[in-house]
């Protein structure tokens, strides 16, 4: 049977956040920095009864959603495995193997949906916010952050100065986004987006970083060899420094974040 490329892509996925589950708590700065702003959002009402996680990871949301709401059953759902083995050290919930795209959650059954930089490594974010809008309730908010497309821009284009392959994801932008939740029925749609960069003493330390985060590209164009050394080179001589550093290698890294909130209202404009 032939597998298609929205499975490889799952299946891939779910490998790189695995291998990576043991160390990501070490260099996820950015997506607890992230998390917490997405947390600030959170509706005060003590009627919630059902939370949701997905993208759990670790379980670093997933326990704090538990405490804010200690009425409220919080379910973690997470396509990699090894990181909901590596949630239940700090979460003593319910944690899913769940991929965002089919969710295994009744319809309308959900009144807080947190998702914090994941949706970017679903096939489909479309998908994802449809499946997002059938599990919750009218009513239900919705808690989402992700990437936009700027981010890794010096990335990218240090690699365009090697050649024609995709070595870096692309995201969603936030127009898509605002109206892929208009379409499934979403109101109260409160996006923002702000960039955010981050400097590295050099780009193999960024590298270093992304591969312990299991950002593995995703990209119909990547290339499907090994990347030999002289390229890797070619990438890391294309690559800006950060001017008036006093490290000479220091680098910087743009990540565009796109965080909000939106309130389902229980009908499908799609």
């Amino acid at each position: 049977m032939r597998v298609s490329e929205g499975q490889c892509r799952k299946t891939l996925v779910a490998r790189s956040f695995c291998l990576a589950a043991s160390g990501y708590d070490d260099v996820a700065a950015l997506q607890r920095s992230v998390g917490e702003t997405l947390m600030s959002h959170r509706p005060q009402s003590q009627e919630i009864r059902c939370i949701v996680d997905i993208g759990a990871g670790t379980g670093v949301f997933s326990a704090q959603l538990a405490r804010h709401y200690p009425a409220a059953r919080v379910i973690g759902v997470d396509i990699a495995e090894g990181m909901l083995l590596r949630a239940r050290q700090r979460f003593t919930g319910s944690l899913v193997v769940g991929d965002a795209e089919s969710l295994p959650i009744a319809s309308h059954s959900v009144d807080l949906l947190f998702s914090n930089l994941a949706i970017q490594w679903c096939h489909s974010v479309e998908v994802a916010l449809l499946e997002f809008g059938r599990v919750l309730r009218p009513g239900g908010w919705l808690l989402l952050s992700t990437f936009g497309p700027q981010t890794l821009r010096e990335l990218r284009a240090a690699w365009a100065c090697v050649d024609d392959y995709s070595h870096v994801n692309r995201f969603e932008s936030l127009s898509v986004i605002e109206k892929a939740l208009g379409a499934t029925g979403f109101a109260g749609i409160k996006f923002e987006t702000a960039l955010r960069a981050i400097t590295y003493p050099g780009v193999i330390e960024l590298m270093r970083e992304l591969k312990g985060l299991g950002a593995h590209n995703l990209t119909a164009r990547r290339a499907r060899h090994l990347t030999g050394k002289g390229a890797l080179t070619r990438m890391i001589q294309a690559y800006p420094r950060v001017q008036h550093s006093t490290a000479d290698d220091a680098i910087e890294a743009t990540y565009e974040l796109i965080i909000g909130v939106a309130i389902s209202s229980g009908v499908t404009n799609a």
